[in-house]
């Protein structure tokens, strides 16, 4: 559990951080992603009638992944499929999953099924994944699928080495990544304090993307997102709104550099947030961990 200063720290960084990012972007927009709908079904549902542009990710074969995905496109949310695949620790999938090592035809027919078995799917993004997004092949595959199907795909960045978003460009398939994870710690004050950094990326580069979890806390806090958004000129937009066009192809995609970003001695890439406490921080490196194999208990429970 964080320690109290934490807590203090983003309270009284709060307005400042708020203020420090609608100074930036007059027409920034922000997509938010709710994953793993499908298996609690009130909270599923509670989801669905979220008011607003949200993007609901539906897991395949799932006890109320139909309904859910109904129920939310008669709400006019948008749909995704979250696809699981395999992680670095071998986690379960449950039905549908896309393992590390299947032969293509394999890979291909779960992927088909996968899609059949949701209606309304504008999208898909990975479900954990901290394995199989590291992996040239499997990726080229699924990008090959989707781009015929005219969907889109969002790198949910559960491993720093993944490739999906380079394969996804390469493949002519538009493509975003995730900026923030809000619920990592599944506490108010926490999910708050990420929701105000999606905001400051947003005003920063234009546009960023979020994924958050049905928790209880989270959709507390998504239920009276939207003033909040307004407030600091920020509009709550689908997933496909911020799509651009794929980049041209390239020969060799293992070659395609990773953008850095230099900056100025003492300049910071975002507007100043607080430090957090060593074991906040390690919490909360999703891009160096995948979550689900720090926290087994949280795989499909809520």
């Amino acid at each position: 559990m964080p320690n109290a200063w934490y807590w203090l720290l983003i309270c009284l960084a709060g307005l400042g951080e708020f203020a420090c990012a609608a100074s930036n972007n007059d027409n920034a927009r922000l997509a938010i992603i709710i994953d793993d709908i499908g298996y609690n079904k009130s909270q599923s549902e509670r989801a669905a009638r979220l008011n607003g542009a949200f993007t609901l990710s539906v897991l395949p074969f799932t006890p109320h992944g139909v309904s859910s995905a109904q129920l939310a496109h008669s709400q006019g949310k948008e749909l995704m499929l979250h696809l699981p695949m395999s992680t670095i620790n071998n986690m379960p999938m449950g039905k549908g999953g896309l393992v590390s090592g299947m032969e293509k035809d394999a890979f291909l027919a779960t992927v088909r099924q996968d899609l059949a078995n949701l209606p309304y799917i504008k999208g898909v993004n990975n479900h954990m994944g901290s394995k199989l997004t590291q992996e040239t092949e499997p990726m080229q595959w699924l990008m090959g699928e989707l781009h015929p199907r005219r969907l889109y795909f969002v790198d949910s960045r559960t491993s720093a080495q993944t490739k999906a978003l380079d394969i996804a460009n390469h493949y002519q398939v538009p493509s975003l990544k995730r900026d923030v994870f809000l619920d990592d710690l599944n506490e108010t004050k926490a999910i708050e304090y990420q929701l105000n950094r999606a905001i400051q990326f947003a005003h920063q580069r234009g546009s960023a993307v979020a994924i958050g979890h049905p928790y209880p806390a989270t959709l507390s806090v998504l239920e009276r997102v939207r003033p909040i958004l307004a407030g600091q000129g920020v509009t709550l937009v689908y997933v496909s709104q911020l799509l651009k066009p794929a980049p041209p192809k390239v020969n060799e995609i293992d070659l395609i550099p990773t953008p850095v970003t230099v900056l100025k001695p003492g300049e910071l890439p975002y507007c100043a947030a607080p430090t957090p406490d060593p074991l906040t921080e390690l919490r909360t490196k999703i891009d160096l961990y995948d979550k689900n194999a720090i926290m087994k208990w949280r795989i499909f429970g809520y």
